[in-house]
C-alpha cells in the first residue's frame, strides 16, 4: 500500500491539502468572527433553594410544599428576563441588555420539549443560564441551578451572587406591594456558589484529529479506486483470446519480437497433437 501511495503521491499530495483546510475550518470554526484562538473565561454555579416560611428541610409537609417545584421553575424563566433579570443586572452593576439570559425552564406544556441552550460564546460575554432540578421520576425539585459566564472568575462570581440577591429583592419587594404576610412568603435560601476559570474556544486537538481523519479517508479512497482499475483489468485479460493473451503479457517487447512470438504461438496450436 505504501507503494501504491508513494507512485499516486500526487494524488496523495491533493488529499494532504484538503485535510489541511479541514483542520483549518475547524480550528477558525467558519464563523464570523472566526475564534482562532481559545480564550478564558469565569464561570460560577450556584444552587438557591425555593422554600416555605416552615422550612420544608426540617418540617413534616409543609404548607405550600406541593407547589414548589412549579414556583421554582418559573422563577428560573423570570430570573432571565424581565423584573428579576433587572434586578439582577442593578446588582451586578450591569446593564440588563448586557446580561444574556439563558434557561431550559418550561412554564407551559409543550409536546416537542423545552428548547435547546443556546448560550452565546465570548471572552466578553456575560451570560446567566438557569434550569431547575429534577429528581429520579423527573419532576421538579425546589432547587434552582445557575450558571454565570463572564470575562473573569471574580466577574462571575459577583454575577451569581447578583443573580441570588436580585431574586431575593425581587420577591420581598413584590411580597410588599401586594401586602403578602410573611408566615405566607416564599423563602429563597443560597446553597452554594463556585466559580472557577474555563477554556473556551476552539480546540487544536479537534482540528488535528479532523486532519488525521481526512488524510485517512482519502489515501482509503485513493487504494479503493486503484483495487477496482486493477480488477477491471484482470476482468478484460480473462476475456482476450491466447495470441492476444500472448501479447497482452510480453510487456514492452519489440513489435519484431511480437509478431514472432504470435506466429510460432499460432503454429504450435495449429500443429496435429498439440
Amino acid at each position: 500500500m505504501l507503494r501504491d501511495l508513494w507512485r499516486l503521491r500526487l494524488y496523495v499530495a491533493g488529499v494532504c491539502l484538503l485535510a489541511v483546510l479541514a483542520g483549518a475550518a475547524v480550528l477558525y470554526k467558519i464563523s464570523f468572527p472566526p475564534q482562532s484562538r481559545s480564550y478564558d473565561v469565569g464561570v460560577a454555579t450556584a444552587r438557591i433553594l425555593v422554600n416555605t416560611p416552615s422550612s420544608q428541610v426540617v418540617a413534616v409537609s409543609p404548607r405550600g410544599s406541593d407547589r414548589l417545584g412549579w414556583q421554582a421553575d418559573l422563577l428560573a424563566s423570570l430570573m432571565v428576563d424581565g423584573a428579576i433579570k433587572s434586578a439582577i443586572a442593578q446588582r451586578a452593576s450591569l446593564k440588563p441588555s448586557q446580561i444574556v439570559g439563558v434557561t431550559d425552564a418550561a412554564t407551559s406544556p409543550s409536546a416537542s420539549g423545552p428548547a435547546p441552550l443556546s448560550a452565546p460564546s465570548g471572552p466578553r460575554a456575560f451570560v446567566l443560564t438557569t434550569h431547575v432540578l429534577t429528581d429520579s421520576t423527573g419532576s421538579n425539585l425546589p432547587i434552582i441551578e445557575l450558571d454565570a459566564q463572564a470575562p473573569n472568575r471574580a466577574a462571575a462570581a459577583r454575577l451569581a451572587d447578583a443573580a441570588i440577591a436580585g431574586l431575593t429583592d425581587y420577591l420581598g419587594s413584590q411580597a410588599a406591594l401586594e401586602r403578602v404576610p410573611d408566615a405566607n412568603r416564599l423563602q429563597v435560601t443560597n446553597l452554594s456558589v463556585h466559580a472557577t476559570t474555563e477554556s473556551r474556544g476552539p480546540s487544536v486537538v479537534i482540528s488535528i484529529a479532523a486532519f488525521i481523519l481526512v488524510v485517512g479517508l482519502g489515501c482509503a479512497s485513493i487504494l479503493a479506486v486503484l483495487a477496482l482499475a486493477r480488477a477491471s483489468r484482470a476482468s478484460a485479460r480473462e476475456h482476450l483470446d491466447d495470441s492476444e493473451l500472448l501479447v497482452w503479457d510480453v510487456g514492452p517487447t519489440p513489435d519484431e519480437h511480437i509478431i514472432d512470438l504470435v506466429a510460432a504461438r499460432r503454429t504450435e496450436v495449429a500443429s496435429p497433437g498439440t
